[in-house]
């Protein structure tokens, strides 16, 4: 069953955000928008399952998942097998692009969270509002706090952001000998770049692309120490250009060059 409400727009139009629809989907439909929303989304999906793709990405959308999609942004999604269920919220305000990019909402962003509980309460009560016009800044309310907890769910849970980066650093260890980019390292994590990058720093503390560095001086390190390979060789080996950019790096990383930790060493 199919439940919407678009309220009527009044004075909330002045507020830094307010509601423009919200309801749910059941079952959803296959959904191309050429030119993207005028508003922005967040969605959740409570049963079935579905394929959202945008920029050339494919984001699963199973039971539990949430979904920021911001506008303007082209993109399609539909149901994957049988029937897929969503909840759905959009909205505006002359404020809100800006508010919503301190927020770490700079792009779609989509991650299952054990528990949409919360967000699943917030939306039940913004919905029995949407329709009376007297609610509409109760409905601003409401959505604050429907923002506020999805962003928790995508940015700050703990288990989900620890197997993006598990995944990423696996992935750097494997490949670090190579010449790999950020979008690789996100795509093996599962996550946009912006938010990849985001999560990998808020869990280790660095930027995936330290963290990478840091691998790679680290098995260098190790040849240096067991091996009477030239440098020129390991250089290339552990994954950089050339030698003259190894040296610089190695040095501003261990305080020597690579021929004065090995002669030390």
């Amino acid at each position: 069953m199919n439940r919407s409400v678009y309220p009527v727009l009044g004075t909330e139009i002045n507020l830094p955000f307010y509601l423009t629809g919200i309801g749910t989907t059941d079952p959803e439909y296959h959904i191309i928008r050429s030119e993207g929303l005028t508003s922005h989304q967040i969605m959740f999906t409570t049963g079935g399952s579905g394929v959202l793709t945008a920029n050339g990405k494919t984001y699963p959308q199973t039971n539990g998942v949430c979904t920021f999609i911001p506008p303007a942004v082209p993109h399609e999604y539909y149901p994957e097998k049988g029937d897929w269920q969503t909840s759905w919220v959009v909205f505006r305000g002359d404020a809100l692009p800006q508010i919503m990019q301190k927020m770490g909402f700079s792009g779609i962003v989509s991650v299952k969270s054990a528990n949409i509980n919360d967000l699943s309460r917030i939306f039940s009560a913004m919905f029995a509002l949407a329709g009376e016009y007297s609610k509409a800044e109760k409905c601003s309310e409401l959505l604050y706090a429907y923002i506020l907890e999805a962003r928790r769910l995508l940015f700050d849970n703990a288990d989900i952001a620890n197997d993006h980066v598990a995944k990423a650093a696996g992935f750097m260890e494997h490949e670090y000998g190579r010449d790999i980019s950020l979008s690789e390292i996100a795509c093996a994590a599962g996550l946009s770049e912006q938010h990849f990058c985001r999560v990998f720093r808020k869990v280790t503390g660095m930027t995936p692309m330290e963290f990478l560095t840091r691998k790679r001086i680290a098995e260098a390190k190790a040849l240096l120490d067991d091996t009477d390979m030239p440098i020129s060789d390991i250089s290339s080996a552990v994954g950089f250009s050339g030698r003259s950019y190894f040296t610089s790096v190695f040095r501003k990383y261990e305080g020597f060059s690579p021929s004065d930790y090995r002669r030390l060493k």
